[in-house]
């Protein structure tokens, strides 16, 4: 099995010989990766929609790693609820979550709801689609800090991945949770370059709001030119980090 560059990049962070549980596993593809390669001997595939699920049991089959790679219907977090009451020593076995291929707005309800259900879990392994500042501020929150934040493009898209280990952490500003403190810290060039792309797109937005004349829009406009004030600070040899 050859994964994309995407869940290539979000499997890279999983610790050797973790035990996985894969929430919104689609086709199952990364837990059946890591068995495939040794790395790991025993996955957790979570989804809450049975197609999916029937994909990656038949994937699960076919790559012949049913005894490592157990598939659970579960919204989110909550099928740890019936695996704690049915078996809590695989329950506490449990030590590395993956979340990715969903809006950040989902996956922080996931982490929320799902938050007493992280206790014996070491690792977070996120990769949010948009409100990437909500992610970071709930990971904080549960009491994980991001000890890594990578950054890449496929096809195109941009993705962000964040590895997250249990600690204390909390950042000095709005900024730094909307754009990612550990990004801003290395800056790497690809990284670089897609903040311009959004400060350009953003400057051409509150050009349009201005245009609008609405106390609404007037109100948006001024939340904006803070971002893009800050932004351009930044990207010209500024700092608010």
């Amino acid at each position: 099995m050859e994964l994309s560059k995407r869940l290539e990049h979000i499997a890279s962070y999983v610790p050797v010989g973790a035990v996985v549980a894969d929430i919104g596993t689609d086709h199952g593809y990364i837990p059946i990766q890591l068995v495939l390669e040794g790395r790991i001997s025993k996955a957790y595939a979570m989804d809450v929609a049975r197609k999916p699920l029937e994909k990656a049991r038949d994937n699960i089959r076919a790559f012949g790693v049913e005894r490592q790679v157990e598939v659970l219907l579960s919204d989110g977090l909550e099928g740890f609820r019936t695996l704690k009451a049915k078996d809590p020593h695989a329950y506490a076995a449990i030590d590395t979550v993956v979340v990715a291929g969903m809006g950040g707005k989902l996956m922080e309800r996931i982490l929320l709801e799902g938050g007493d259900l992280l206790e014996h879990v070491e690792h977070l392994i996120l990769s949010p689609h948009l409100d990437e500042g909500a992610v970071r501020r709930t990971v904080h929150g549960l009491g994980y800090r991001i000890r890594e934040e990578s950054f890449l493009r496929e096809e195109g898209k941009p993705y962000l991945v964040l590895h997250c280990t249990k600690g204390k952490e909390s950042y000095r500003s709005r900024f730094e949770y909307r754009y990612g403190k550990r990004l801003l810290e290395t800056l790497p060039e690809e990284y670089r370059e897609y903040l311009r792309q959004q400060l350009e797109a953003k400057r051409r937005l509150l050009e349009m709001l201005g245009k609008t004349g609405s106390a609404g829009a007037a109100r948006k406009a001024e939340e904006l030119k803070e971002e893009v004030e800050e932004l351009s600070r930044f990207l010209h040899g500024g700092t608010t980090v």
